[in-house]
C-alpha cells in the first residue's frame, strides 16, 4: 500500500477512506500527465488538506483537481452536488485577476474570500497552492516569478488572516527563500547551530516551570515555539529599520541587502531576538498571571525589559504579560504569560494577531475573518456535520465583488447591476452606457451581478443619457446621485417650463395669487435659502424634484403675509393717512385711513378697513391675502368717494426678453400713453430675461387695467401683472 494510503486509512474512518481510496483509483487509471499537474502533484494536495483535517470530500476534491485543471468537462461519479460546486467556486477563484496594482490587494483578497462562500473552499485553494511549492521546478522563469509574487500578495495574507499557521509558514519560508536565496541559506546555516545549541536549554526551562507552577497553578500549560525563518529576518531587520510587513523583507524592496552584503546573522544578532526559541505559560485567572510571573522570577534572573499588557493592554486589546530572563548558559528567552482567555482572544478575537503583527486596523471584514478564525480552531479538534454547515457560511453575506476586464476590483451590495457598476467606474461612463456584458455575454441592464462576475461596459458618445427607470433599479447611493446630476444639469430648459408649470399650478390649488408673491423682495430671499441664482434655478429645481413648489410657495407666502403685518402695525406719521374725505368708513366720519402698501388699492378696487390699534383704519382691497389672516371682527366696510380727482401711484410689474433697445421702446410707449411716470427699476435674470417695475401716476383701477393691456402687446413683453408698491 502507498505512503498516501496509509495515511488517508490513519486519518478517516473506513467508510471516508473507501471513498477517498476510490477516488484514488479513479485517479489512476483516468490520469493523463501535463506539466505541473502530475499524480505526485495530486497526492501532495490530499496530503496538505488531510493535514488540515478537512472532511473526505475535501480530499477527494484535492485529489481530482488536477484531472479537472486538465479536463474540466469529464464527469465522474465522485462529482455529486455538493463537490461540484466546490469546484465552481475554485474556477471562480482561479479567474480572479491577481496580476493587478498593489491599491487593489485589499480587494483581492476580500474577493477571493467572498467568492468562497464555503470556508473549505479557502482552505483547499491555499493547500492546492502550498502544494505547488514542492514542484516549483514545473515553472519557466516568468511563470515561477507570476507565482511568487501571488504567493506574496494574496496567499500568505490569507493563510495569516484565517489562521492557517502550517500553510502561512510554508508560504512565508518558500517567498523568503526565492527573493533572498543568500540571506535564506546564511540564516538556515547559523540557526540550525544556533537552535541546537539553545533546544536543550529551552526543555529544561520548560520542564522546570511545569514543575514548579503546578504547585501554585494547578492547570499550567507550558510550551516552547520555534520562531519561523521569514518572521526572524524581518524581525532582524526590524530593529534596524522599522520594517512592518513581510513585503519589506523580501519583496519589492531591498531593505535587508545590507545585512545581506555584511553577512550579518551572527549569534550576537540573533540573540537580540529573544523569541526565537520562547516559551509561552497559560493560566486559568489574572491572579495567577502574577503569581507566575513572581514564580518565574524566583527560578531565573530577569533581564529588566517586563511589560504588563493586563493591565496595559495593547490599542487593539491584546492582554499578556511579557518578561525575558537570562538562562544558565547566559543566553536570553522571552517568557509569555497569559489565561486562556486572553490567549484565544490573542488569537481569533476582534483584535486579530494578524492584524496586529500588521499593524493594521480590523474593519468589518475583519471580524468576518475571525469568524473563520473560531471554524478554524473547532476544526483543529474534530471534524463533523455541525461544523462542515459551520464552514460552509457566506462570509461576505449582503456584498459581492465583481471585477473589469482589466482586473479592477469593486464590491457592491447585493442586487446591484451594471448600470451601478458604470457608474462607479464614471460618471462619463456611466451616462453614455447603452448595455453591458457579464462574462463575455450581453446581458439587459437590469440583469443582477454576482461575485467574480467580469463586467464589460458598452458605451455609446451619441447615447442620450441615463434613462429615468435606472433610479429604480440601481443600489448604490453613488449611481443615484449622478443619475438625478445628469437630469439637473442636460434637462435644464426642459426643467425650467415644467418647474414653472407645476408652481402655477400649485398656486391656483393653494388660491394665491402668484403675482403678488413673486415680488423681488421675496423672491431674493427664496434665492437666498435655497441657493438659487435666478428664477430659471428654481423653476429647474423644481422641475427635476430638487424642492417642491409647495415649498416654495409656503416660503414666499410667510414672507408676503409678514410684509403685509408690518404695514399694519408700522408706526407713521399723519402723513400717511388719508382723510374722511376721500375714503368713506361706514358709520364713521373724521377717521384717519392709510392705504396698505401690501395690495396698494385704487379707486375702482373693492376695498375694506382693518381697524388697526391705535393707528387707524388701513385699507386693503377685500381680495387681499393678508385681509384672510386679520381678525374679522376688526374689518369694516369702506367705499371710494366718487368725486375723488386725487392721482394715486400705481405698480406695474413685466417680465421681458432683454433685448437691444427694449427699455428705450418700453419708455416712448409709456410717453405715448401720456402716463405719468414716478418710477422704472430694471433687473436683469438669466438666459436674456429682464424684470421691470414701473410706477407711474394713475386715477383709477381702471385706467391701470389699461395700461396692462397695452403694454402686454409689446413684442418683448412675456408677462405684465399689477403689483403692490
Amino acid at each position: 500500500m502507498s505512503e498516501f494510503l496509509s495515511l488517508v486509512k490513519k486519518n478517516y474512518d473506513e467508510n471516508s477512506s473507501k471513498k477517498i481510496i476510490d477516488a484514488y483509483e479513479f485517479l489512476k487509471k483516468s490520469y493523463c500527465v501535463s506539466g505541473l499537474y502530475t499524480l505526485q502533484f495530486a497526492e501532495k494536495i490530499g496530503e496538505n488538506i488531510m493535514a488540515q483535517k478537512l472532511d473526505y470530500e475535501s480530499v477527494i476534491i484535492g485529489l481530482l483537481y488536477p484531472i479537472y485543471k486538465i479536463n474540466n468537462s469529464f464527469s465522474s461519479d465522485f462529482f455529486d452536488k455538493d463537490i461540484k460546486n466546490i469546484f465552481v467556486r475554485l474556477e471562480k477563484i482561479e479567474n480572479l485577476n491577481l496580476s493587478t496594482h498593489q491599491d487593489q490587494l485589499e480587494n483581492i483578497k476580500k474577493m477571493f474570500i467572498a467568492l468562497a462562500k464555503d470556508v473549505r473552499v479557502i482552505i483547499i485553494k491555499l493547500c492546492i497552492e502550498e502544494s505547488k511549492l514542492s514542484f516549483l521546478d514545473k515553472f519557466d522563469e516568468i511563470e515561477l516569478a507570476k507565482y511568487m509574487q501571488e504567493v506574496t500578495d494574496v496567499y500568505f495574507p490569507i493563510s495569516q488572516m484565517i489562521g492557517l499557521s502550517q500553510i502561512k509558514n510554508a508560504f512565508g519560508n518558500a517567498t523568503f527563500k526565492y527573493f533572498k536565496p543568500q540571506m535564506y541559506n546564511e540564516l538556515v546555516s547559523t540557526l540550525s547551530k544556533y537552535v541546537e545549541e539553545r533546544n536543550a536549554q529551552i526543555k529544561k526551562v520548560i520542564s522546570k516551570l511545569k514543575v514548579e507552577m503546578h504547585a501554585v497553578c494547578p492547570n499550567v500549560v507550558v510550551y516552547g515555539r520555534q520562531k519561523q525563518l521569514y518572521s526572524i529576518a524581518k524581525k532582524l531587520q526590524s530593529k534596524n529599520m522599522g520594517v512592518s510587513s513581510i513585503n519589506d523583507i523580501y519583496g519589492r524592496n531591498n531593505y535587508l541587502k545590507e545585512i545581506a552584503e555584511k553577512g550579518d546573522f551572527r549569534k550576537n544578532r540573533l540573540n537580540q531576538i529573544m523569541d526565537i526559541l520562547a516559551v509561552r505559560i497559560l493560566v486559568d485567572t489574572v491572579d495567577e498571571c502574577y503569581t507566575a510571573l513572581g514564580k518565574v522570577f524566583t527560578l531565573f534572573k530577569p533581564l529588566g525589559n517586563f511589560k504588563d499588557y493586563i493591565a496595559n493592554p495593547k490599542e487593539n486589546g491584546y492582554q499578556s504579560l511579557h518578561t525575558a530572563v537570562v538562562l544558565e548558559n547566559g543566553d536570553p528567552v522571552e517568557i509569555q504569560i497569559r489565561t486562556f482567555e486572553m490567549h484565544t482572544y490573542a488569537e481569533y478575537g476582534f483584535a486579530a494577531h494578524w492584524a496586529y503583527k500588521e499593524r493594521k486596523k480590523v474593519d468589518e471584514s475583519g471580524v468576518k475573518i475571525n469568524y473563520i478564525r473560531s471554524i478554524m480552531d473547532l476544526h483543529k479538534e474534530k471534524s463533523n456535520d455541525e461544523l462542515l454547515e459551520l464552514m460552509k457560511t457566506d462570509v461576505y453575506s449582503g456584498k459581492i465583488f465583481v471585477q473589469s476586464p482589466m482586473g479592477k476590483i469593486l464590491d457592491f451590495p447585493e442586487g446591484a447591476t451594471p448600470v451601478d457598476f458604470a457608474y462607479a467606474i464614471h460618471s462619463k461612463i456611466g451616462d453614455s452606457c447603452v448595455g453591458a456584458k457579464i462574462n463575455g455575454r450581453m446581458v439587459p441592464l437590469t440583469t443582477q451581478m454576482n461575485n467574480g462576475d467580469t463586467i464589460e461596459i458598452i458605451t455609446n458618445p451619441n447615447a442620450k443619457g441615463p434613462s429615468r427607470d435606472w433610479l429604480k433599479i440601481v443600489k448604490t447611493n453613488g449611481a443615484k446621485s449622478k443619475i438625478n446630476a445628469f437630469f439637473k444639469k442636460e434637462m435644464k430648459e426642459e426643467n425650467i417650463k415644467k418647474g414653472k408649470s407645476i408652481l402655477e399650478s400649485n398656486a391656483k390649488l393653494k388660491n394665491l395669487n402668484l403675482s403678488k408673491l413673486m415680488q423681488d423682495k421675496y423672491l431674493d430671499e427664496v434665492y437666498d435659502k435655497y441657493s438659487f441664482q435666478s428664477m430659471d434655478d428654481m423653476y429647474a429645481s423644481i422641475g427635476y424634484g430638487g424642492i417642491t413648489a409647495n415649498q416654495i410657495l409656503n416660503k414666499l407666502n410667510t414672507l408676503y403675509k409678514s410684509d403685509c403685518k408690518q404695514n399694519e402695525t408700522k408706526e407713521f406719521s399723519l402723513s400717511d393717512y388719508k382723510n374722511d374725505g376721500e375714503i368713506e368708513v361706514k358709520g364713521f366720519s373724521n377717521l384717519l385711513t392709510k392705504i396698505a402698501k401690501c395690495c396698494n388699492p385704487l379707486p375702482g378696487d373693492e376695498i375694506i378697513g382693518y381697524i388697526s390699534r391705535g393707528n387707524g383704519i388701513t385699507i386693503h382691497r377685500k381680495d387681499c391675502e393678508a385681509v384672510k389672516n386679520l381678525e374679522f371682527e376688526r374689518l369694516i366696510e369702506c367705499s371710494w368717494h366718487k368725486n375723488d380727482d386725487r392721482d394715486f401711484v400705481g405698480s406695474i410689474t413685466m417680465y421681458a426678453l432683454d433685448t437691444n433697445g427694449m427699455i428705450a421702446e418700453l419708455t416712448k410707449k409709456l410717453n405715448d400713453e401720456k402716463v405719468n411716470l414716478v418710477g422704472l427699476v430694471a433687473k436683469k435674470r438669466e438666459n436674456n430675461k429682464v424684470l421691470v417695475t414701473i410706477q407711474i401716476n394713475i386715477k383709477d383701477k381702471l385706467e391701470l387695467d389699461n395700461l396692462i393691456n397695452k403694454l402686454k402687446q409689446l413684442s418683448f413683453a412675456i408677462d405684465v401683472y399689477r403689483t403692490a408698491q
